[in-house]
C-alpha cells in the first residue's frame, strides 16, 4: 500500500465505504487494459473547507494481489505525481489534478471532468488557436522535465471555454533537467500511428522530439480526419508486418492522400513530422514559426494516393 504524504491535502487513504460515501460513480466514459475512467459526482459539498466540483473524472485501477495489478497501481501513482506537479502552476492545456485516493479495493486519480473530445476535420481558422494552445502546453511540459509520450486526438478534450486540454499521462515520464540522461530513451510504447520513426524502432532518442512528431501528426489529423501516412482512414495493423510497412512510410516522410490546409501550416507540420529527428524542430522553434502570424487561406494538396478521406474518426478516451 502506498502511504499518503503526511502533509498532503489531496492524497487520501480511505476505506471502500468512505469512498462510496464520498463519490457517486455515474457512468464509465473510458476503459483500457489497466482500468477505467468514470464520470463521478462528489456526494459532499466541501472537504476541509475546499468546495468540491459538481462533476469529476476518475481514473480507477482495481487492486488485487497480483504483480500486474501492483504495476498498474504504481503506474497510476507515477501518473498522479506528474499531473500533481502543475496543481499550483497550471497550464490551460494540461488537465487539472484534484486528488489521489487509495482504498483496499481501488486506486484512483480524480481530475477535472471535460465532457467533449476534440473533433477532427476542423476548419483551419477554428483549429489554429487550438494548435497554439496545445503547442504551448507541450512546451510547458518539456520545460518542466516532462514528456507525455502518447499525444493523439483521443487524449485531447475540450474545456467548457473550448480550450483543448491534454489528458491521460499514463505513459508520461519526468526527467531531472540537469541530468546528462534527461529526455533520453530507447523504449518503444504508445499508439502506432503517432510513434516517431526512432521511437517505433526502439532506437536511442530524445523523447521531446517524439512528442513533437506525435503533436504534428495530431494537428494533421484534426485538420484532415486521418493521419498523414494512412492509406485508408482507420487503417488496421494486425501483424508485425503491417506495422513495419506503415513505419516504412513514416521513414520516407511522404504524406499520402489529399489534404486541405494553408501552405504556412503545411510547412510547419513538415518541420514537426520530419523523419530525421536531428532535423525535426523542437517546441520552442515551432512556437516561433511564421505560421502563427500568417493570414494565408487553406488550399488543397494531393499526395501519392488519390483517395479522399471524409469520414470523421471515432476515438475512445483511455
Amino acid at each position: 500500500m502506498i502511504p499518503p504524504a503526511e502533509e498532503a491535502t489531496d492524497i487520501f487513504s480511505l476505506s471502500d465505504q468512505v469512498l462510496a460515501d464520498r463519490l457517486e460513480f455515474v457512468q464509465e466514459i473510458g476503459f483500457g487494459n489497466w482500468g477505467s475512467v468514470w464520470l463521478c459526482k462528489p456526494k459532499t459539498t466541501s472537504t476541509k473547507g475546499r468546495k468540491e466540483p459538481l462533476k469529476v473524472a476518475v481514473k480507477v485501477v482495481h487492486r488485487s494481489k497480483t504483480t500486474t495489478t501492483a504495476a498498474r497501481v504504481k503506474s497510476l501513482w507515477n501518473e498522479m505525481k506528474i499531473v500533481r506537479l502543475f496543481k499550483e502552476d497550471p497550464h490551460p492545456s494540461i488537465v487539472p489534478f484534484h486528488s489521489f485516493i487509495i482504498t483496499p479495493s481501488y486506486a484512483l486519480i480524480t481530475m477535472e471532468y471535460l465532457p467533449e473530445l476534440i473533433p477532427v476535420e476542423v476548419p483551419e481558422p477554428k483549429a489554429k488557436e487550438w494548435f497554439r494552445s496545445l503547442l504551448s502546453g507541450v512546451q510547458f511540459l518539456h520545460e518542466h522535465g516532462v514528456v507525455h509520450n502518447d499525444i493523439k486526438p483521443a487524449n485531447i478534450l475540450l474545456s467548457t471555454s473550448l480550450i483543448p486540454v491534454l489528458v491521460d499521462f499514463g505513459f508520461a515520464e519526468r526527467y531531472e533537467l540537469k541530468s546528462s540522461k534527461a529526455f533520453q530513451s530507447n523504449l518503444t510504447y504508445g499508439t502506432p500511428e503517432y510513434l516517431s520513426p526512432e521511437r517505433a524502432r526502439g532506437l536511442p532518442h530524445d523523447t521531446r522530439k517524439s512528442d513533437v512528431w506525435s503533436l504534428g501528426v495530431t494537428f494533421f489529423e484534426i485538420l484532415v480526419g486521418r493521419t498523414p501516412f494512412e492509406h485508408v482512414e482507420g487503417e488496421q495493423f494486425e501483424t508485425k508486418e503491417d506495422l513495419e510497412k506503415y513505419w516504412a512510410r513514416t521513414l520516407r516522410g511522404k504524406w499520402v492522400g489529399k489534404w486541405t490546409m494553408s501552405r504556412a501550416i503545411e510547412k510547419l507540420l513538415k518541420r514537426m513530422i520530419q523523419p530525421n529527428a536531428d532535423l525535426r524542430c523542437v517546441t520552442a522553434d515551432a512556437i516561433e514559426d511564421p505560421y502563427w502570424t500568417s493570414t494565408e487561406t487553406p488550399s488543397s494538396s494531393l499526395g501519392s494516393s488519390h483517395r479522399a478521406f471524409l469520414s470523421p474518426r471515432l476515438h475512445f478516451v483511455l
